[in-house]
């Protein structure tokens, strides 16, 4: 016999068809979402970055980037890099993307509309266009309303990178009595419990640079660690990202 549902489950599928009916009037039309670990980006939006199995079907690409899901705000800041790249989705089907500046005037617009606040530096009183753009919810829009009801019922996220655990323990343990002003996700507070005292753990050996190339084209550069690259061979096709890949240089 099977056993009755104890407490809703949401997917985030499933809040991406609640932003899409109550933000975007049920227009977007789907997409493949994806994690993707690598560099700084929370996120990105792809124009039809895949092909169904039969081959007569598009859909685009929204990445979500697990490097961020133990950001201070958790399953909130997860929500708006969601929005962020439906904006992105919108735009592309009903507005006009722009190719040089990437987040434009028409892009902040509908931000502001869906009740996040574009920010340069992801904080009031930053620029809201540009190639770079974070942003922050609006007090009392509506972003935070629908987003508040979806997180009073689950939780999104269970795992995370171990890696980016690990380095969250030692940014919270690492900080002063009295300066972790928002309680930390269990997993980081029983991990920065776990580490020994400070000056006892190993020095890390970071790369000083490491090798990137395009999926697309194959072409190779070389650069900093956790840089968020567009191929300018492929830009004018679809902004192709480069791909971190293994070689690094100490």
């Amino acid at each position: 016999m099977a056993q009755e549902h104890v407490k809703d489950y949401i997917t985030l599928s499933d809040c991406y068809d609640v932003f899409n009916e109550r933000l975007f009037g049920g227009g977007l039309r789907g997409c493949v979402l994806t994690f993707e670990d690598r560099g700084q980006h929370f996120g990105y939006y792809r124009q039809g970055g895949f092909i169904g199995r039969d081959g007569g079907e598009r859909r685009d690409e929204i990445c979500l980037n697990p490097r961020h899901f133990l950001a201070n705000t958790g399953d909130l800041e997860l929500l708006q890099t969601l929005v962020h790249e439906q904006v992105h989705q919108w735009q592309t089907q009903f507005g006009k993307p722009s190719l040089r500046t990437y987040h434009n005037r028409e892009w902040a617009d509908k931000m502001l509309s869906v009740g996040l606040t574009p920010s340069g530096t992801g904080r009031p009183g930053g620029m809201q266009t540009g190639q770079h753009m974070a942003d922050y919810p609006t007090e009392g829009g509506v972003f935070l309303e629908i987003a508040s009801g979806i997180l009073a019922k689950s939780s999104l996220i269970t795992w995370y990178k171990e890696g980016v655990a690990i380095k969250r323990a030692q940014e919270y343990a690492a900080r002063p009595d009295g300066e972790n002003d928002r309680a930390a996700p269990p997993i980081v507070a029983a991990m920065a419990a776990a580490l020994p005292p400070t000056g006892e753990s190993e020095p890390v050996r970071t790369p000083t640079k490491v090798a990137y190339q395009c999926q697309e084209c194959g072409i190779k550069v070389w650069g900093k660690p956790d840089l968020s690259l567009i191929c300018g061979d492929c830009h004018a096709i679809d902004g192709q990202i480069l791909h971190l890949i293994v070689t690094a240089s100490y």
